[in-house]
Order: structure tokens, then C-alpha cells, then sequence
């Protein structure tokens, strides 16, 4: 049992080990808070677990296969990185206020888990895995299978999420936009991020994902499976069909926001906007 209002480990296996003792684990809690004062206001306030001492958790690496993120990496710090996917610095760079960027984290955006996450697309195009840790073992999942449902995540009871990877190399080629009420301060209603890996104008590799028209976010495989392999040219030419495919595959609701309706006509216009950029005619 946690016998502390907040404790503060240092290394990965005491923060999860303290989690599993009842803690609520947090970094820069700016979605938490807002929970947290529900809590109070019920009594229901659980002790707390205090994750920035951890060393581990901190800090972009390189290696030779994939780059490591530690989930206390903040916005603000992802957005400046040189190192990181632009996809990923663009997405960070949308989120809040500056002064909100430099206290949320990577690892809290994913864990919040909603389909809203700034984030989110942008690391499901990246083929983003996350690397969970208990007292007892180390274990890794893709980030679309680690984020199960709206708020909802694959984490045990004693597990923490103790990095993200993304390989190396990734696409070359990005996209990203998030239509929200105002350009900062505002939940999205839509995102899209496109990641393209291309050899001779030819489509290698493509990642395709919506945010906030779904219980989770939206993968595009099907509309992925049509782009590999085709010049641009072929991408720009067909882009009434792929933007119908787009709005075909994605999955809204009516809510306080938006209605399902604007969801898919934005979803559509987001990735025809997209194509648009592909304009390289050929003969």
C-alpha cells in the first residue's frame, strides 16, 4: 500500500513499482489536473507518483535502427528537435500554448489516449511503438494497439510506458493539419498526418492517419495500399476518388464540437488538400 501522498523514484521499475501499490503516476499533468480536481471535489483523490526524476524517461537517442523517445519529452522539445521526424515536430508544435508545450509530454499525449491527441496521427504514420515496463518485465506493441479506445490504453496495473521508437530510416516526405476553432488553444475536430517515403517520384512507402473522427485514431491502410507504387502524378490525378476513399474510412460522431457530417466533409478536403500538393504532372 502507498503510504505517501507522492513519492518520487528515480529509475523505471520503483515508479512502476509504486504504481502498482495504488499510485497515480504523472509528469506534466496537464490533462490529469483537470480530472484530478473532479477527484477532490469526490474525496477520490489517490496518491500520486511524481515521474520526472527518472532519468530514463527523458531525452531523444539516435541508434541505428530506431529513434528513442522518452515519454517526459515535452512538446516543446519535440517541436524544436532537429532529430525527430518533422511530421512529429509539426504535430507537437500544434498543440496548446507555448507555455502549455513546455510542460505537457510525449508520454502523457498517449496515454490520455483521445482520438484528439495532437500527436497521435503523426506517430501512427511513423510506425511508432511504445515500450511498457512493470517491476517484472519489459514489453513492446505498436502504438495503434497500445491505445485501445477513447481514454482507454493497454496498460497493466503495474506497467508505465517508458519509451517510444520510431524507426529509422522513416518516410522523407510529410503532411499535417489539424482544423480546430482557433489556431491555438482549441481541441481538434480534424486531423490528418501523410508520410511518404518516394523513389523517383514513385510511392515506396505511405502512412496515412485521421485524428478525432473516430474512437481512436484512423489508419488509412486501404487508401495506402492503392497509393504504393504509383508516381505522384498518379496521386494528384486521382485525387476526387482517393479523397471519397478518405472520407469513406473514417468513423465521427455527432458531439458538442462538430457533427459527424462536417467530420467526414473535412476528413475528405483535408486529403484532397493533400494531393493538391502533388501536383507534378507528367506525360
Amino acid at each position: 500500500m502507498v503510504t505517501e501522498a507522492v513519492t518520487y523514484p528515480t529509475t523505471p521499475t520503483e515508479a512502476a513499482a509504486v504504481k502498482k501499490a495504488g499510485a497515480l503516476p504523472y509528469a506534466g499533468g496537464t490533462d490529469l489536473m483537470i480530472h484530478q480536481a473532479e477527484n477532490i471535489r469526490n474525496g477520490q483523490c489517490p496518491p500520486m507518483v511524481f515521474l520526472g526524476g527518472v532519468k530514463a524517461f527523458h531525452g531523444i537517442t539516435k541508434g541505428n535502427n530506431e529513434l528513442r523517445i522518452g515519454p517526459l519529452t515535452t512538446m516543446a522539445e519535440l517541436a524544436a528537435s532537429a532529430q525527430i521526424p518533422p511530421i512529429l515536430s509539426l504535430a507537437c508544435n500544434a498543440m496548446g500554448s507555448p507555455a502549455l508545450r513546455n510542460i505537457a509530454t510525449l508520454g502523457g499525449n498517449i496515454c490520455t489516449a483521445s482520438p484528439a491527441g495532437d500527436s497521435l496521427p503523426a506517430l501512427y504514420t511513423l510506425d511508432a511503438e511504445v515500450k511498457l515496463v512493470s517491476p517484472a518485465s519489459v514489453r513492446r506493441m505498436p502504438v495503434h494497439r497500445f491505445i485501445t479506445g477513447p481514454g482507454k490504453t493497454a496498460l497493466e496495473p503495474d506497467e508505465l510506458l517508458a519509451a517510444i521508437t520510431i524507426p529509422v530510416p522513416a518516410q522523407e516526405l510529410f503532411h499535417y493539419r489539424k482544423v480546430s476553432p482557433r489556431v491555438a488553444n482549441a481541441i481538434t475536430k480534424v486531423s490528418l498526418a501523410v508520410s511518404l517515403a518516394v523513389d523517383d517520384e514513385i510511392v515506396r512507402d505511405i502512412g496515412i492517419a485521421f485524428g478525432a473522427v473516430g474512437p481512436t485514431v484512423i489508419r488509412c491502410s486501404p487508401i495506402e495500399d492503392v497509393c504504393i507504387g504509383l508516381p505522384l502524378h498518379r496521386l494528384y490525378r486521382d485525387r476526387a476518388r482517393l479523397a471519397a476513399m478518405a472520407r469513406d474510412s473514417v468513423k465521427p460522431i455527432d458531439d458538442l464540437r462538430s457533427t459527424a457530417l462536417y467530420r467526414e466533409a473535412v476528413a475528405a478536403n483535408l486529403f484532397a488538400e493533400f494531393l493538391e500538393t502533388l501536383n507534378h504532372p507528367k506525360p
